[in-house]
């Protein structure tokens, strides 16, 4: 009867939406034309597939695993889970898990040696530069630079997954070294920067004690490899995620503030406090403005821009795609032979330049690590770490999402850890990836790890063989250099994007921001780590509790914020709880459905509480003992708790906690639908009981003791709308108790009128049977005035015309009944007039049981019946 009727309304209200295919999506028409069939797996897969998924649950559950390993039951419950084989069991299968290039080297063929040597050349020229750069940043000697971007890249080569990741020194970590450790030489080791026992702050102990100095900076480093390690060991890589973007956006906006000004002073040519406070940098170049040197001022600017003009060129690809990388280096040579060419500007103008760089081979430093100093170096390695591993995490997934192919963080971490603990054996400091070298080196083709073999065999070539062309470099390109690096880090897009997308995370955002310029950034790190933390714990103690409605004429339960044309069921209350329950939660939780339930007193007296527990992954015991107060103060007012969708994890810790068996099973259900039908049943049962029982509120049935009665539970007559079902139409919902001629064609002519075409419609039989059959109507309609969703105006009208049909057919179905009804009026006086006298017999003995009250509340009820029966 239902493809009759459906075949019917296609007739009547024009074709379906299957058959008003937009031309211009022609995969959505050649899909709807089709018929999908349901498949499964064969058995023996879908085991396999299942397994699979186990293991890889209990892999994300550390701590779970040492505990049944430590219990040895690893073997008692694994047993359902059939190991596939790894093959990495062998010697030669962990080294090659622990070096992924040895996967990679058999497979090259020329095209992609060649690929991979271009980039590396590339990105050798390019780094150069900057890692002298980054090595002022940091407060080293330029030669310290230079070795980083040598020994680590190269081991980073043999451990590191991603294939186009440009590991070495970088702005961000140079910072917070020379941030962390300018002031942690003690004054035996640095005695000139100490006054009568007291660190000066007019000076900087990277500048007096260069030598002590690089030491601390190398031990950074070795603290900076074992947190990486032990961090891949532990399985800590997930800390990072605690990190929330608006907060690290902010920081590293600051950050790359910080870092440009500490510039500056190489391109006014004179010499500005140095600080990782921005305001003490703009103190001291305010007021000591009128020193400025012209002429290093002008050069500054002009290759400011030209480095700037050169990366914007790149953009435009073609032949124009090395300009960018090339930028740098061309600066640096031009810089070089206009100083080396022009001695007066030297002599007379006072422009800074580098002068002698030691080169040669990279020196063994492990003699030169003092353990004594790790307390003191400890909170910079972990700062460098964090920021290190997260810069670097960022990039590499972002290429390998380009490349298609897996990068695995754990094995990222390790060896980022094992190029700076290797990288420490040789003079250098701490580093990580690099945002414009691994986009340098993307850009231009590296396929494979060779490319990074390829920059550290250039950067080695540099140290034994060109350090002496160097030496007439200006210090105003490398000051460029960093300068036109860093500004693309200044987000303040993003702080605009964050205002329109959320106002909240724009505040944090600012606040970051603010923070580290203000207060440092070790102290802005600190500060991004709680803000962070600060919203993890607020998003976990308040979860959402979301309020559900029924959309009327369906069994579907939507959100109330979400769905705006939803009605409630009366005496019932219907709430999702958006969180896992534990003890910093579950108060909260209780709370919340109190005060609900105590404003609903009058505009909807509550009997009925239903838990909707999909999101509810886990509860601890704290939270099991909530459930159970709950459940406790609810029916110390008569109000009934049932849970639906409970989880399998959850399930199973409410019977070990005997939680279940107090609630009782009966309060359990599948689905939300399931659940109200049953309190709908119960509150019916209960009042029934109330006339039957002598008012008894204790009995069992109150709390769920005694069987309800499986009575049917129909809906009425109902009209129901959603624009938010479907993600192009408007959805219509009409249910009707007994179905009505010609209602279709009568529906047809008010979407007509009001200008709604329809793409899809529906028509099924409802439950009852024979003459009481009742029939639904399903329409997904759209406005034919804006090509869209119906209008909040476009619904309300609709509704008012919609009732008017249904009610004006239902009347004119009634009067046409009236006739045949004539015949079988006595016979139905004696069916119905029995029943009643025997409920008003019911009535009257629970009168003389319970009093006035209930007298006057059986009266009200016999004569509704006596009215239904008229």
């Amino acid at each position: 009867m239902a493809v009759a009727m459906h075949a019917a309304a296609e007739g009547q209200l024009g074709q379906s939406f299957d058959q008003h295919c937009d031309v211009a999506n022609p995969i959505e028409c050649s899909a709807s034309l089709q018929t999908v069939d349901i498949t499964v797996l064969p058995p023996d897969r879908s085991e396999l597939a299942a397994e699979i998924c186990q293991e890889r649950g209990l892999q994300s559950r550390p701590m779970h695993r040492v505990g049944r390993r430590l219990l040895c039951k690893e073997g008692a419950e694994d047993g359902k889970l059939a190991k596939r084989p790894s093959g990495g069991a062998s010697p030669l299968g962990f080294l090659w898990r622990l070096m992924p290039v040895l996967e990679v080297f058999p497979t090259m063929g020329w095209a992609t040696a060649r690929a991979d040597i271009i980039a590396g050349l590339t990105v050798g020229v390019m780094v150069i530069p900057q890692s002298m750069s980054y090595a002022s940043i940091a407060g080293l000697p330029y030669i310290y630079g230079m070795y980083s971007a040598c020994v680590p890249t190269f081991i980073y080569a043999f451990f590191g997954q991603s294939r186009q990741l440009a590991v070495g020194p970088v702005a961000m970590v140079s910072l917070l070294v020379e941030a962390g450790l300018n002031g942690r030489l003690t004054e035996a080791e640095c005695p000139a920067s100490y006054d009568t026992g007291i660190l000066r702050q007019d000076v900087h102990q990277s500048d007096l004690c260069q030598e002590q100095y690089a030491d601390l900076a190398i031990m950074c480093a070795v603290l900076v490899g074992v947190f990486q390690i032990l961090a891949r060991l532990l399985k800590l890589g997930f800390l990072v995620s605690f990190l929330g973007h608006p907060v690290t956006s902010g920081f590293t906006s600051a950050a790359a503030i910080i870092i440009g000004t500490s510039q500056v002073k190489n391109i006014v040519g004179f010499k500005i406090e140095r600080s990782e406070f921005f305001f003490i940098t703009v103190k001291s170049f305010v007021e000591n403005i009128r020193m400025t040197q012209p002429m290093t001022l002008g050069l500054g600017v002009a290759w400011i821009i030209f480095l700037i003009g050169s990366k914007r060129l790149a953009r435009r690809g073609g032949r124009f795609t090395m300009v960018g990388p090339m930028g740098p280096l061309v600066g640096c040579v031009l810089g070089s032979l206009l100083l080396f060419a022009v001695a007066p500007l030297r002599e007379e103008y006072n422009v800074n330049i580098v002068g002698e760089i030691k080169g040669g081979f990279i020196p063994v430093s492990v003699h030169k690590w003092n353990f004594g100093a790790v307390a003191r170096v400890a909170p910079t390695a972990l700062s460098a770490t964090l920021i290190g591993y997260m810069e670097s995490i960022a990039i590499g997934k972002n290429l390998a999402a380009k490349h298609n192919y897996e990068l695995d963080a754990g094995q990222e971490l390790l060896a980022l850890g094992f190029s700076n603990l290797v990288g420490a054996m040789f003079s250098c400091y701490p580093v990580t990836g690099s945002f414009s070298r691994s986009a340098v080196n993307n850009a231009t083709g590296a396929l494979t790890q060779m490319s990074g073999l390829v920059t550290a065999v250039i950067m080695l070539c540099t140290l034994l063989f060109l350090t002496p062309m160097f030496y007439y470099l200006p210090s105003f390109v490398l000051a460029a250099i960093v300068i036109s690096s860093v500004i693309p880090l200044v987000a303040y897009d993003e702080a605009i994007k964050l205002w329109r997308i959320k106002k909240q995370d724009f505040c944090l955002w600012v606040v970051a921001f603010l923070g580290t310029l203000a207060a440092g950034v070790l102290n802005g790190i600190c500060l991004a780590v709680v803000l962070s933390l600060v919203i993890v714990i607020y998003e976990s103690v308040r979860p959402q509790i979301t309020i559900l409605w029924r959309i009327p004429g369906t069994t579907i339960y939507r959100p109330l914020k979400q769905e705006t044309n939803g009605a409630f069921i009366p005496s019932v209350f219907i709430a999702r709880i958006g969180s896992s329950m534990y003890f910093a939660n579950a108060s909260f939780i209780k709370d919340m459905l109190m005060a609900y339930v105590d404003d609903l007193e009058e505009a909807n007296k509550i009997e009925y509480i239903v838990l909707e527990m999909t999101p509810v992954v886990s509860v601890d015991s704290t939270a099991v003992h909530v459930l159970q107060d709950v459940v406790n103060a609810f029916r110390a007012k008569g109000v009934q708790v049932a849970f639906s969708m409970v989880g399998n994890r959850v399930e199973k810790t409410m019977r070990k906690a005997n939680l279940r068996d107090f609630i009782g099973d009966q309060w359990f259900f599948p689905t939300v639908n399931e659940a109200v039908l049953f309190c709908l049943r119960h509150q019916k049962a209960k009042r029934v009981r109330y006339y039957s029982d002598n008012c008894d509120f204790s009995d069992g049935l109150a709390g769920g003791g005694h069987a309800v009665p499986d009575t049917p539970v129909k809906p009425g007559d109902e009209i129901g709308f959603s624009n938010d079902i479907h993600h192009a139409c408007t959805a219509i919902f009409i249910n009707l108790v007994k179905d009505v001629p010609m209602l279709l064609s009568a529906v047809g002519d008010v979407f007509r009128r009001n200008h709604i075409t329809v793409r899809r419609a529906q028509v099924e039989a409802g439950d009852g049977d024979g003459e009481n059959e009742g029939v639904k109507h399903t329409y997904f309609v759209r406005s034919v005035r804006h090509a869209g969703k119906l209008l909040d105006w476009e619904l309300t009208a609709l509704r008012e015309e919609l009732l008017a049909v249904v009610h004006a057919n239902r009347g004119a179905a009634s009067a046409s009944a009236s006739g045949r009804a004539d015949g079988k009026s006595r016979t139905c006086e004696e069916s119905v007039l029995r029943p009643a006298l025997l409920q008003s017999a019911a009535a009257a003995a629970s009168v003389l049981a319970c009093g006035a009250e209930a007298f006057a509340v059986a009266q009200d009820l016999e004569a509704a019946q006596r009215s239904a029966y008229v």
